[in-house]
């Protein structure tokens, strides 16, 4: 398989280097025998850009070549992203060589964000006996459609679970800090208390200075947080997993029995082990609980 990677260090303003994924461009038919140079031509143009730099990657292209990625030139937004996860490629551009007439080529670029599942094209056609200008255009294009598109290839930056609890915490009003209890269940599984959900919210209470208790504590809790969560699976991609979590919440006065929120929420995650998808879909829905939720028992 030839996956060549490349770092976009100039073309947009990014912090760390834009990586992009070359993969191969296939011919069918007739233009078969045109996508291994194509492909070759390309990648060499586009080393030659000023902004473009070529990394090594030889063992990152024998993992790649066991995932069994991409069959053809059509490269889909799920490979794409399963790409993307494995090798850090924001960008992945493939392509196709069609052959139209005696002599003939139309080769097209598809250019596709990892993250975003974007996809944009670039196209060059004319005679055979031109291939070197061909994938010569064909490159100048690649390597302005990534600097033209950027925004729409690259997602914007993601706050980490922690820098979002810092803002929480840090816009958090007055003093209060009621004592709170959490019980999460799972009905659906009869497993009972769900540690992922249940241990996240309870982390996030104690990191924001709340007095957290259980059954067991002598404390009883000024607030009573309970709920159920529902967990599924999504089809397997290849070798990577997906859960969708949905997490129902109460949040009730104890003494008073005043109800003071429903809330419902869902998150959903991929990765590459089926535990850690599981644990990041709750983890993201019971963040995003967390943001409301926090400001109201702080009033």
């Amino acid at each position: 398989m030839g996956l060549i990677i490349l770092a976009l260090a100039g073309a947009v303003a990014h912090a760390a280097p834009l990586t992009v994924a070359v993969y191969d461009f296939k011919g069918d038919g007739a233009a078969a025998s045109y996508g291994k140079n194509v492909t070759t031509l390309v990648t060499a143009n586009l080393t030659t850009e000023t902004n473009l730099v070529m990394l090594e990657r030889v063992e990152l292209s024998k993992a790649l070549s066991e995932q069994a990625f991409g069959v053809s030139g059509l490269v889909n937004s799920v490979a794409a992203a399963q790409i993307g996860q494995i090798t850090g490629a924001k960008i992945l551009v493939a392509g196709q060589v069609i052959k139209t007439g005696d002599n003939h080529l139309v080769i097209v670029a598809n250019i596709v964000g990892t993250e975003t599942g974007r996809l944009f094209a670039s196209k060059v056609e004319g005679s055979a006996d031109n291939l070197t200008e061909l994938t010569a255009s064909l490159s100048r294009k690649i390597a302005q459609t990534i600097s033209d598109q950027a925004k729409n290839l690259i997602a914007a930056k993601q706050e980490s679970s922690e820098e979002r609890l810092d803002r929480i915490i840090k816009n958090l009003a007055g003093t209060n800090r009621p004592s709170v209890s959490v019980e999460i269940l799972m009905p659906s599984l009869n497993k009972g208390h769900l540690i992922t959900a249940e241990g996240e919210l309870g982390r996030i209470l104690l990191k924001s200075r709340f007095a957290v208790v259980d059954a067991r504590s002598d404390r009883k809790p000024d607030v009573e947080i309970t709920g159920v969560l529902d967990i599924s699976a999504a089809p397997r991609h290849g070798e990577m997993f997906s859960f969708r979590a949905v997490i129902d919440l109460k949040i009730q006065e104890r003494r008073s029995g005043t109800i003071l929120a429903f809330d419902h929420q869902e998150g959903n995650a991929t990765g590459t082990t089926e535990a850690g998808a599981n644990r990041s879909a709750q983890v993201n829905a019971v963040d995003a609980l967390a943001e409301r939720i926090l400001p109201l028992l702080a009033k």
